[in-house]
C-alpha cells in the first residue's frame, strides 16, 4: 500500500517479547485463581471463573504467537489486536477478583509501553483511552452497592494517567527508531542500487578488473578478466591456481615493485598489460587489478595511423596518376622516333617497366579508398570460380589444369563482386607463385561451416613460417623484390568491408589462406 509504514525487525521483536510476558501473566493469574486460598493474592472469588479465563489468555497468548506468519495483518493492526485483549481480559479478571483494590491494573502498564509502538498517533491514543474506559467501567460496577468508592476511583484515574503517560513516552521513543529506520532504509536501498550500478559498470568495462585481497584471493572480478587471462575464477579463489603471471606480478608488487608491469603476449598472441591500485595505504590490503589487452589497443591505433595514411596515399596516387600517363605516353613516342638504336631501346625499356610497376602502386593504393564502395550480391560460388579461374589462366598465362576447383553446386555468398575478384586474384597469383607448378598444385576449395562459408586457397609449395603467418596481412610487407606490399592488406581490408574474415591458416606442408563470408539468404 502506497505511504504504509514499514516496521523495521526491532519493532516485531518487541511484539514478540510482548507475547512472552501475555503467556507468563496468562500462567500467573491461573495459578493465582486456583490457588487463591492458599497464597492470599486474589479475594475470593469464582475461582473457575478466573481459572477458565486465564485459560482463554494463554490461549490467545499462542494464537498471538501465530500471527506474524500471517501476510495479510500487518504489524500495526496485530498490535491493536493484542493490546485490546490484553485490555479486556485484565479488566474482566480484575472484576472477578477483587476489583482495583487488587493493583492487577498495573499489568496494563506493559501493554501500554507497546501501544507507543503504533506509528499513527490517534491510535496510540485509542489504546490507553481504551484501557482508563475498561477501567473506569471496571469500578463503576465495583462500586454498586458500596457505600463511599471515591477512593477506587482516585486509583482508576492515576492508573489512567499512567497508562497515557507510558503510552506517549513510549510512542516518543519509537517515532525517533522509526525515523532512524526509514533513513537505514533509504540509505540500504541506495547503497544497494549502487553496487547493482557498479557491479553492470563493472562487468560491461571493456579491461578486465580484479579485486584482490591481502592474502592474494579473488575478491570480485568481472567476465573480461576471465576472458583475458583464460580462467574460470571461483569466488574467494586463490590467484595463484587460475594465472601464475599474474600472480608472480602481484608478489612484485606486494614486494614494492611498480604499479604497471610491462605487456606480456600470453599463449593466445595476446599483449597483455596489468595495473595495480592500492585498495588502503599499506598494499597488504589488497589491490585493484586492472588488466588491459594492448593488442587491441594497439590494433586500434594502427588502424586509425592506416586510415590517415590511406586517406594521404589516396590523395598522393590520384596526383601521381596524371604524370605517370604522360611519362608512359611520352615513352613510346620516344620509341618510336629513335628507331632501333638499341641503347635508347633498353632505356624506353627502362621507363616503361618503371611507369607499370609505379601505376601497379597507384591502382593497389587506390583499391583501400574504394573499399567502402560495395555492392553485395548474392554470388553462385561454383558458377562464379569456374569462370573465375578460366579468366585467371588466361590473363596470367597459367598452364590449364593448374588450378584445380572444389566447390558443392547451390552454394551462395553474400559479397561484393569486384572485392570478391580482387581478393581471389591476389590470393591466386601469390599460389600459382609458390607452388610446384605441376597439374592441380593450386586447389580453390568452398565448404559450408553453418550460416558461413570457408573459401581456401592452397599450394603445395612452402609452408609460411609462424613468424611471417603473423605479419602477412600488414601493409608494405612484402618477402618478393617487385611486390608491393598492399596486395594481402587490401585483400583483408575488402573481406572485412564485406562482414568477412581473411586468414592464413596453420599448415604442414604448403600454404593455405581462408576467405570466410556469410550465406546469401
Amino acid at each position: 500500500m502506497p505511504g504504509a509504514t514499514v516496521y523495521p525487525e526491532s519493532f516485531w521483536r518487541s511484539l514478540r517479547q510482548l507475547n512472552a510476558f501475555r503467556m507468563f501473566m496468562a500462567v500467573f493469574l491461573t495459578a493465582s485463581a486456583v490457588f487463591s486460598d492458599r497464597l492470599h493474592m486474589l479475594y475470593p472469588g469464582p475461582v473457575d471463573v478466573l481459572a477458565l479465563l486465564g485459560i482463554v489468555y494463554f490461549a490467545l497468548a499462542l494464537l498471538f504467537r501465530l500471527l506474524p506468519t500471517v501476510p495479510l495483518l500487518g504489524f500495526g493492526q496485530q498490535l491493536q489486536l493484542q493490546l485490546a485483549a490484553d485490555i479486556v481480559v485484565i479488566a474482566v479478571f480484575m472484576h472477578y477478583s477483587g476489583g482495583n483494590d487488587t493493583g492487577l491494573g498495573l499489568i496494563l502498564t506493559v501493554p501500554m509501553a507497546a501501544a507507543g509502538l503504533h506509528a499513527r498517533t490517534r491510535i496510540m491514543l485509542f489504546l490507553p483511552a481504551l484501557a482508563s474506559l475498561a477501567m473506569l467501567v471496571e469500578q463503576s460496577l465495583s462500586a454498586l452497592g458500596q457505600g463511599d468508592a471515591t477512593g477506587g476511583y482516585l486509583r482508576a484515574a492515576m492508573l489512567s494517567i499512567g497508562f497515557f503517560t507510558v503510552a506517549g513516552i513510549s510512542h516518543i521513543l519509537a517515532k525517533g527508531a522509526l525515523g532512524a529506520a526509514r533513513v537505514a532504509s533509504e540509505k540500504s536501498r541506495e547503497a544497494a542500487e549502487l553496487a547493482r550500478i557498479n557491479a553492470k559498470v563493472i562487468q560491461d568495462l571493456p579491461n578486465g578488473i580484479l579485486v584482490l585481497s591481502g592474502d592474494g584471493r579473488v575478491v570480485q572480478h568481472n567476465q573480461q578478466a576471465e576472458r583475458l587471462l583464460g580462467c574460470t575464477m571461483a569466488e574467494r579463489g586463490e590467484l595463484v591456481g587460475c594465472h601464475a603471471g599474474l600472480a608472480g606480478v602481484w608478489q612484485a608488487w606486494l614486494a614494492g615493485g611498480p604499479g604497471a608491469a610491462v605487456p606480456a603476449t600470453d599463449e593466445a598472441g595476446r599483449r597483455l598489460r596489468y595495473r595495480l591500485l592500492d585498495l588502503g595505504p599499506d598494499r597488504h590490503q589488497g589491490a585493484v587489478v586492472i588488466i588491459e589487452d594492448m593488442s587491441e589497443l594497439e590494433q586500434e591505433a594502427t588502424q586509425m595511423k592506416l586510415a590517415a595514411l590511406g586517406r594521404l596515399t589516396a590523395n598522393l596516387a590520384h596526383e601521381i596518376r596524371n604524370p605517370l600517363s604522360a611519362i608512359s605516353h611520352a615513352s613510346q613516342l620516344l620509341g618510336e622516333d629513335v628507331g632501333h638504336d638499341p641503347g635508347t631501346v633498353k632505356l624506353t625499356r627502362i621507363i616503361a617497366d618503371n611507369v607499370g610497376r609505379l601505376n601497379f602502386l597507384v591502382e593497389d593504393v587506390l583499391s583501400l579508398s574504394r573499399r567502402d564502395r560495395q555492392h553485395r550480391e548474392a554470388i553462385p560460388l561454383a558458377e562464379y570460380l569456374t569462370g573465375f579461374v578460366q579468366e585467371f589462366q588466361q590473363t596470367e598465362t597459367i598452364a590449364p589444369g593448374l588450378i584445380r576447383t572444389e566447390v558443392a553446386e547451390g552454394v551462395k555468398i553474400g559479397f561484393d563482386r569486384m572485392h570478391l575478384h580482387q581478393i581471389l586474384w591476389n590470393l591466386c597469383r601469390n599460389a600459382t607463385r609458390h607452388c610446384s607448378g605441376q597439374p592441380g598444385s593450386v586447389v580453390v576449395s568452398a565448404e559450408v561451416a553453418g550460416d558461413l562459408v570457408h573459401i581456401e586457397i592452397y599450394n603445395d609449395g612452402p609452408s609460411v613460417p609462424p613468424e611471417l603467418r603473423q605479419r602477412l596481412f600488414e601493409p608494405f610487407f612484402t618477402t618478393g623484390r617487385t611486390g608491393t606490399g598492399l596486395g594481402l592488406y587490401i585483400a583483408l581490408e575488402l573481406a572485412e568491408a564485406n562482414g568477412g574474415q581473411l586468414r592464413c591458416l596453420e599448415q604442414g606442408q604448403g600454404a593455405r589462406f581462408r576467405l570466410t563470408a556469410k550465406i546469401a539468404t
